[in-house]
């Protein structure tokens, strides 16, 4: 079979899930996982029947067959790509969105500095597959990076994530909602992506999100749909340094009841929509100049 058979035969069983660019980005990023080729070369061979093509036809077939069952491609191949670091993901963490790397970009915009390297401590809550302390890391190489989750599953890839990427992050399985923290340093800043999603709008989401990412990862009871941010605010209080800063990831349904939440512990707050335009952020920062 020659690449071009193969990756017609992907575009007419996945045409009813995927648009044709979205196959075809889907299958050279496995066809270059299974048959050890870059890119270039795989579409400079499209009618070419290479020997490695047999020998990967059952997991091409395996991951066709995921993929029709509705399975996110990211973790069909085991990984996905996080402004621009390679992170592997499986269905023990969420898959990372363009929301939060627009969170990171926006700490990395506001702690950089060509005179004064920021060399804090940086606290993720709810680290999941590891993005935010792995790209913070990135950024400020002299920073000391903890991260936390309640998952042991999650800091397994977690920690994965941060050996391959060559960022150095002290891990710790903690419930922020029963931890004080007292065990960790004062940070300069901390950042959370945590579960935020009623579970009233699960009926209304993508089935490739419901049923197969972690559900203790995205959703929260709709009594109480803003618990975290609450527990949240009251370590940072208490955790953070006089220059401090907390930004978080929200929900834009309750951006007010948020703002509101930490106007009552904070300095000053600032929120900020993400590119779909909706209100996805949050910057809460201590009695001084955040930056």
């Amino acid at each position: 079979m020659t690449i071009r058979a193969l990756k017609n035969k992907f575009e007419n069983e996945l045409s009813s899930i995927y648009s044709k660019s979205e196959i075809d980005t889907i299958f050279f990023v496995l066809a270059e996982k299974l048959l050890h080729r870059k890119k270039a070369i795989i579409r400079s061979g499209m009618d070419e029947e290479w020997s490695e093509i047999s020998s990967a036809q059952l997991h091409f077939d395996l991951a066709l067959n995921d993929l029709k069952m509705g399975k996110p491609y990211q973790y069909v191949i085991g990984e996905t790509e996080f402004l621009g670091e390679r992170i592997f993901v499986n269905p023990s963490v969420l898959i990372p969105r363009p929301e939060t790397e627009e969170l990171a970009e926006w700490i990395i915009n506001d702690f950089t500095s060509l005179h004064n390297p920021f060399n804090g401590n940086i606290l993720d809550i709810g680290t999941g597959s590891g993005v935010l302390a792995i790209s913070l890391k990135k950024a400020f190489p002299n920073a000391v990076v903890h991260a936390i989750d309640i998952s042991d599953d999650a800091l397994e890839v977690a920690r994965n994530n941060s050996l391959y990427n060559q960022t150095p992050i002290n891990f710790h399985q903690k419930d922020i909602l029963k931890s004080d923290l007292a065990d960790l340093p004062y940070f300069d800043i901390i950042v959370s992506n945590p579960p935020y999603i009623p579970y009233s709008e699960k009926d209304n989401m993508q089935r490739q999100v419901v049923d197969f990412e972690p559900e203790k990862a995205l959703f929260v009871a709709d009594e109480n749909p803003t618990k975290f941010y609450f527990h949240i605010s009251q370590l940072a209080q208490e955790r953070l340094k006089p220059k401090g800063c907390v930004f978080l990831e929200i929900h834009q349904n309750f951006m007010g009841e948020i703002r509101e939440m930490y106007e009552m512990g904070f300095a000053k707050v600032e929120v900020r929509k993400d590119i779909s335009d909706n209100w996805r952020m949050l910057r809460a920062q201590q009695p001084y100049t955040c930056g």
